[in-house]
């Protein structure tokens, strides 16, 4: 199975920012809940998802001690770090599979 891992930043309406990582323990926490929804399911509900994706992983990791609904009151945005600037906060050649056959 590969893994399962979402970068998240948060940012907080005192202009705080959080960046975290979710993991395959935050998305099932996330489907039990009543609101939730299989993850390949995600896309109907994206922007609640990814909201309580980054307060899990951030409460789970100790950076914040707020519940639910107090982040969901206070934080602005949160989505893909790179999404700010545009980028997807790889390195440039991340995604290149390299030399595909030998040269001559």
């Amino acid at each position: 199975m590969p893994s399962m891992l979402i970068e998240l930043r948060a940012e907080m309406e005192d202009g705080t920012t959080y960046d975290v990582v979710a993991d395959q323990r935050d998305v099932a926490k996330w489907e039990i809940q009543d609101f939730g929804c299989p993850f390949s399911d995600i896309d109907s509900r994206s922007m609640l998802a990814l909201r309580w994706l980054a307060w899990s992983a951030l409460t789970r990791r100790g950076l914040i001690d707020l519940k639910w609904d107090e982040f969901d009151a206070q934080c602005i945005e949160a989505g893909d770090p790179g999404d700010e600037e545009g980028e997807s906060g790889l390195p440039e050649d991340a995604l290149d599979p390299g030399q595909t056959a030998p040269s001559a």
